[in-house]
């Protein structure tokens, strides 16, 4: 059997529930460039654009859009239509001079809000690992992809408050902080750490939440310290 190739779409049937759009007005969905997130947690800027918030009605206006250079992701000029946006990206829209952000819905699904300015500057993202460059210097990896000089006490799993690029608050993931969760059945609840259990070979590390609607659990994976 011939080879078909790297399939540049996904039925809309079968696309992760992260995206949460319409499955049959058309058969097809943009499928987002591997990169900074992953495939089921991801959602190609050409579909924000149409699907999330309306502005264009078509992939060739968004490209057009795109190609005059009046939107930003971070403070970067985007101009692939299938640049992959996830969980903490801010749009800059330049001609209306507004910033959205991605975040996060029921059950997980990809939620973009009109944010302000200054929400649009300070960012928390988690730390989801740690390596040594030459030099002894260490690095930490955002969960967003992005890679930036550690700082003393940060953590795997803590999180930081990143302002005009630049670590700005270390936030720990310990008992007793504030988190959200940011993936699973309880996607966008907040509330405080209780308790933390250990994982295993077999099973990952759990985490007890004490929210407006009770205790609830999750997976370590699942939650970010937001402060």
């Amino acid at each position: 059997m011939g080879n078909k190739g790297n399939n540049r779409h996904v039925k809309r049937l079968a696309s992760p529930r992260y995206l949460h759009i319409e499955r049959k007005i058309h058969p097809y969905i943009l499928k987002p460039n591997a990169g900074r997130h992953t495939a089921a947690t991801s959602i190609a800027i050409a579909t924000v654009l149409k699907e999330k918030l309306g502005v264009v009605g078509s992939t060739k206006q968004a490209r057009m859009v795109l190609n005059s250079g009046s939107i930003q992701v971070n403070g970067n000029a985007i101009t692939d239509f299938r640049y992959p946006l996830g969980f903490g990206d801010v749009l800059y829209f330049k001609p209306s001079n507004e910033y959205y952000k991605v975040g996060v819905g029921k059950k997980g699904a990809v939620n973009v809000e009109k944010v302000s300015d200054e929400q649009a500057k300070e960012q928390v993202f988690k730390v989801i690992g740690k390596y040594v460059l030459r030099g002894n210097r260490e690095m930490l990896k955002l969960h967003n992809g992005a890679v930036m000089p550690s700082e003393k006490g940060v953590r795997t799993n803590d999180s930081v408050k990143i302002k005009d690029g630049k670590i700005s608050k270390v936030i720990k993931l310990e008992k007793g902080a504030r988190c959200l969760v940011i993936r699973g059945v309880h996607a966008s609840e907040s509330g405080t750490i209780s308790e933390i259990r250990q994982g295993t070979a077999l099973r990952g590390a759990v985490v007890e939440i004490d929210g407006k609607e009770g205790k609830k659990q999750t997976l370590l994976d699942n939650i970010m310290a937001v402060g």
